[in-house]
């Protein structure tokens, strides 16, 4: 039975959202709340990760429900909040790791600290088109769906695997090509982690048979992945959310980014080192996949941390919390804008441990971006700012997932691929100062 739900899940997932997105309901005169599909699909979701029968059968009950369960009293909704928040923060746990599930607690936690009804603070975030089924779940279901659902298509007939291949077979040295091929491929993926697993598969061994330490193989690979989140047109779907929460084109960010990316890779590929041999050439691989259990297991877990990250959005919003973040930044900064960005950054990189680029940007956007934006920078270099950072966190100790798992395929020891990603990579934390100042 397990088997099964997981298979229907995988493939309802895709249709679901895909549904929500054309707005069928409407044009065959049957209109839904948004946030009757945002809980259904994240229910959906869930069911998914967990190969639960319940949360599966529970999908469709609320979808018809959600309408009336305004009208019920905080003491009866607290029975559906509690089973739903613990399902969110365990799922988080299986989907993201354990860094963003203590921070989603954390979070959660908190207002037991203050003065609210906690109790109507939970049954309120859960059903609220301000928190949980607010604007994230809208970013990552609406926006994000399309990009996911678009790469997967440029992954499924191979579109992707050519341009690798191309820039394998025509570069003739082995940590370019990895760098090369990343950039491509990290622009679509979304997960500095899945980039390193994609690609880092010939690339680290191609390299390491070349002359490479498996140290240094592993740190270009984990580097070039990282960066890849950053280069326009895609960003990791980060171009598209920041320019759907800043209320701008999306070239203007697209025109913002391009030459802090360009200016990175070319420093890491004039810093390469010349080592050749063996040959770069490589065999044609079979990536044809069933497409809607692809879009589901990219999907699933994005749609969870956005349900939880409008959760934290809940949070803030009922406590103040984000003013109080950006308060504490003012006074122990002193109000020196350089303090003021040095902490910020700290901040963006413990928020964006363990998480893909999307969920990074949303997180560091929501917490960390309204402070840059109060003390006179410009938005969306504030916002270009806490996204650098946020991703750094891939390359960065103690977390650093990228390093780590570049390190698994190479063999190497995991925090010297770290640190040496932090040392290939410096351009990385010198550019987000560069732009902001310039």
């Amino acid at each position: 039975m397990k088997n099964f739900i997981c298979h229907a899940s995988s493939y309802l997932l895709p249709i679901l959202l895909f549904l929500s997105v054309a707005d069928v309901d409407f044009h065959i005169g049957h209109p839904f709340f948004d946030e009757q599909w945002y809980i259904l699909i994240l229910l959906v979701s869930l069911a998914y990760v967990f190969k639960s029968v319940v949360l599966f059968a529970a999908a469709p009950v609320l979808f018809f429900y959600y309408p009336y369960l305004t009208e019920y009293r905080p003491d009866s909704l607290i029975l559906l909040a509690i089973p739903l928040i613990l399902s969110i923060v365990v799922g988080c746990y299986k989907t993201s790791g354990l860094s963003f599930a203590v921070i989603l607690t954390a979070f959660l936690l908190f207002p037991l600290t203050q003065n609210v009804d906690y109790q109507e603070f939970l049954s309120h975030i859960v059903i609220d088109n301000t928190a949980m089924l607010g604007m994230s779940m809208a970013v990552i279901c609406g926006v994000v769906f399309v990009f996911v659902l678009i790469g997967q298509l440029l992954v499924y007939f191979g579109i992707i695997d050519r341009l690798v291949k191309l820039i394998m077979n025509r570069v003739d040295s082995p940590a370019r090509v990895a760098i090369l091929s990343s950039a491509v491929f990290g622009s679509v993926s979304g997960s500095a982690v899945a980039n390193v697993m994609s690609t880092g598969q010939v690339t680290i061994p191609l390299m390491i048979k070349c002359g490479y330490s498996k140290v240094r193989a592993a740190a270009y690979e984990a580097v070039a992945s990282t960066g890849g989140q950053l280069m326009p047109p895609i960003m990791g779907a980060a171009a598209f959310l920041m320019a759907e929460i800043l209320q701008i084109s999306y070239w203007d960010v697209v025109l913002v980014a391009i030459l802090p990316a360009i200016a990175f890779y070319a420093v890491l590929l004039l810093n390469v080192p010349k080592i050749k041999g063996g040959d770069t050439e490589i065999q044609n691989s079979n990536s044809v996949y069933p497409l809607l259990p692809a879009v589901t297991k990219a999907m699933s877990g994005l749609i969870i941390l956005s349900a939880a990250i409008g959760l934290i959005i809940g949070v803030m919003d009922q406590t103040a919390l984000n003013i109080r973040i950006s308060s504490f930044i003012m006074d122990i900064s002193g109000g020196h804008t350089i303090i003021i960005l040095l902490l910020v950054a700290v901040l963006c990189i413990v928020l964006g441990m363990g998480m893909p680029t999307s969920s990074t940007y949303l997180i560091v956007a929501i917490i960390a971006a309204p402070t840059l934006i109060d003390v006179g920078i410009t938005p969306i270099y504030a916002h270009l700012f806490v996204l650098y950072f946020g991703v750094i966190s891939m390359i960065t100790p103690p977390v650093a997932l990228s390093s780590f798992t570049a390190a698994k395929i190479s063999g190497a020891n995991p925090m010297l691929v770290a640190l040496n990603s932090m040392y290939i990579g410096w351009p990385l934390y010198i550019l987000p100062f560069i732009f902001v100042w310039f």
